[in-house]
This record gives C-alpha cells, sequence and structure tokens, in this order.
C-alpha cells in the first residue's frame, strides 16, 4: 500500500503549540548544517531551543518552567530531532539532570538549582553512564566524615560538559552502594577535559570529566548511599524512552526526505511503505509506553527497534541519493554517521545484542 508523502509529518499526540514547534523545527534545521560537526559550543541552537521554552518544558511550574506531560515531551523531542539531532540530544541531557534534581526538590540544593535553571542563570546536565552502561571505571566515593565524602575518578560521558554550571552525577562507594549528587563543576577537584573527537554530534561537546579529590557532602546529596540510587518510575536511564524518541526522529526525517523523490521512483514505493509503516508502529508503542498503557512493547525492546530503523531509514536515503549524498554539504551523509549514535549511547547489552543479531540477519528488531 502506498501513501501520501506528507502522511508521516502527522505526529498523533495532540500538540497545542504546532504553529510554534513547526518554526523552532524550521529555525533548527536551517542551523544545523553548519553547526553540527563544529567543534565549538552550538550558541545558536541552544539559543533556539531557550528562546522558544525548550528548556523549561522539563522544569516544574513552581520554579518557573513551562512543565510538559512525559508523552507530549517524547513527540517534541522526536519532532525536534527531525530538525536538529544535535540541539535536542543537548536538550535532552539538560532536561534528564532536572528530572533528577526534581525528584530531591525537597532538598535546599536542589531547589536553589532548578530556580536558578528557571531564572535563566544556569545551564545543568548529566553525567551517570559509569552507573549504568558503560564499561569504563567510574568515579569512586569514600566517607571522610559523617555526611561527608571524598570523590575521585572520570565521569566518562558528559554532554555540554564546558558549558555547564552543574553536573548530575554519581559515584560508588566501597561497600558498592552508590550516590548521586550535585556538583557545581567550579568546585575544586573538577576537571573539565577537551571535548571527544566523536563520529557525529561533534558540537554537543561531550567531555570527559575528571574528579580529583573533590568534596561532597549531605548538602550535595540527591539520593543515595542506595544499592541503586538510579531505580525510579520514568528515570531517563538506560534504554529510555528519550532516546528512543531522537532515533524515532531522526528516522522520520530521512523518511520524509524519502517519501519527496520523484514519485516516478516506483522502486522506492515498496521499501518506504515498509519502513513507514515499522516508523508508525514503534512510535505507537513508544507514546503508549510513555503513557504507563497496559500491553505496550518493553522500552528495550522499542529501543532495538528504534535502533534498527535509524541505521536502515539513514542509509536508504543515501543511498538513493548517491554520490551527491556523500557530499558534507547535504544532510544524507549527516543523518548516516548520526544514526550510528544510538547503538553506543546508553545502550544496554540486550540492545546492543539485539543490534548485533539484526545486523547478522538473525533476527528482526
Amino acid at each position: 500500500m502506498s501513501r501520501p508523502p506528507g502522511e508521516l509529518l502527522n505526529w498523533p499526540e495532540p500538540e497545542p503549540d504546532q504553529a510554534k514547534i513547526d518554526t523552532l523545527i524550521s529555525r533548527l534545521s536551517a542551523l544545523d548544517g553548519r553547526a553540527a560537526d563544529a567543534d565549538d559550543w552550538p550558541a545558536a541552537l541552544w539559543d533556539q531551543l531557550a528562546a522558544a521554552g525548550a528548556s523549561l518544558w522539563s522544569l516544574p511550574v513552581k520554579f518557573g518552567g513551562q512543565f510538559c506531560p512525559r508523552p507530549l515531551l517524547i513527540q517534541r523531542y522526536a519532532q525536534l530531532a527531525t530538525g536538529s539531532l544535535t540541539a535536542v540530544f543537548i536538550l535532552s541531557q539538560h532536561d534528564a539532570a532536572i528530572r533528577r534534581l526534581a525528584d530531591a526538590a525537597h532538598k535546599p540544593t536542589a531547589t536553589h538549582w532548578l530556580s536558578e535553571v528557571g531564572r535563566g542563570r544556569a545551564f545543568v546536565t548529566v553525567g551517570i553512564s559509569h552507573l549504568t552502561t558503560s564499561r569504563r571505571l567510574g568515579a569512586t566515593a569514600t566517607t571522610v566524615a559523617s555526611g561527608s565524602f571524598q570523590v575521585d575518578g572520570a565521569v566518562p560521558w558528559v554532554t555540554a560538559a564546558p558549558r555547564a554550571d552543574l553536573l548530575v552525577t554519581g559515584a560508588v562507594m566501597p561497600d558498592g552502594s552508590k550516590i548521586l549528587f550535585a556538583l557545581p563543576t567550579n568546585r575544586p577537584g573538577v576537571i573539565i577535559q577537551a571535548p571527544f573527537a566523536l563520529a557525529a554530534l561533534q558540537a554537543s561537546c561531550t567531555a570527559e570529566v575528571t574528579l580529583q579529590k573533590v568534596s561532597v557532602d549531605d548538602s550535595d546529596l540527591l539520593a543515595g548511599p542506595a544499592p541503586d540510587v538510579m531505580a525510579h518510575p520514568g528515570a531517563v536511564g538506560t534504554a529510555g524512552l528519550e532516546t528512543s524518541a531522537l532515533a524515532l526522529g531522526q528516522a522520520h526525517a530521512a523518511l520524509a526526505a524519502l517519501a519527496k523523490i520523484d514519485a516516478a521512483r516506483t522502486d522506492l514505493v515498496e521499501p518506504l511503505d515498509v519502513l513507514c509503516s515499522t516508523w508508525e508502529l514503534l512510535f505507537g508503542q513508544l507514546l503508549a509506553q510513555a503513557r504507563g498503557e497496559p500491553g505496550a512493547l518493553p522500552s528495550a525492546q522499542i529501543r532495538s527497534g528504534a535502533n534498527a530503523l535509524a541505521l536502515r531509514s539513514t542509509q536508504a536515503y543515501l543511498t538513493v541519493m548517491k554520490g551527491t549524498g556523500f557530499l558534507r554539504s547535504e544532510p544524507a551523509q549527516r543523518w548516516a554517521r548520526q544514526s550510528l549514535f544510538f547503538l553506543v549511547w546508553s545502550c544496554p547489552t540486550p540492545v546492543a545484542h539485539a543490534s548485533i543479531r539484526d545486523l547478522a540477519g538473525l533476527c528482526q528488531v
């Protein structure tokens, strides 16, 4: 069955500010080609997000936020990713930090930083991969006095680290329990390394943060010590819905571009229809999971499918564009490179194994 070229542009979740979202996507798209692979902080992209109020979507209203329900926020992430994956990736990490702070809003430190974000006076980000999926040795903490800790080691993957005023991160105690804490980046012993040279999303300024005898006390703690400080409903973590939304947004951009290619290309009708049907299924399940509907696919299964679809759709578009798509000036090559990001970012072992089997042709995800 064939479908109209613009059909995928109809997003299922009701959007009260669709005109504003469409304008923001257009502006991000216009900036993305120049900004995505730059070595510097993409100020123009972030300024567009902030001007549209996107940086306040996850912030509780009492702190000056424009709190957005999770299903709508998930859809907005996917929509913005069609314009600039770099921009919405940075936003997702900023929002993950806000949600962790909001969970601890009864604590003065969290309240302070949430208020600073609401006033536009602070940028926050998160670095928790060493507590979830990263195999690299992360930060460890030792107790030096009652309610006081010394933290040493590395926080391996911190997006927008050079730009951040606060890092929400964690460390492992000698007994294996973990703490989650709010760490100002100007605290003595916090060393922000140069951003990694990445295959894509270079402008996200993702870097390692080294901690050398950093002092943390009870006033900084957001959670813990506990066996698993990362566990709470709706958390942004491994196989998180937010990352799947970014992947499906990337796929959407490629599929929409494919649909605009000359209708005379009858060879594209069947593969495009299959890819679009897969997108519709996965995005519907993503929203169902975000709404907490019984019977929705597990988040890890959605993430596996989103990974595969991002790869297939972007490579299909690159193939159709031929040599032209391989030019740096064209989005096709950028989207194909960016799709690789989902194979490695916050990708738990079961999802990684599913991706490998899919690439080997052993199963479909």
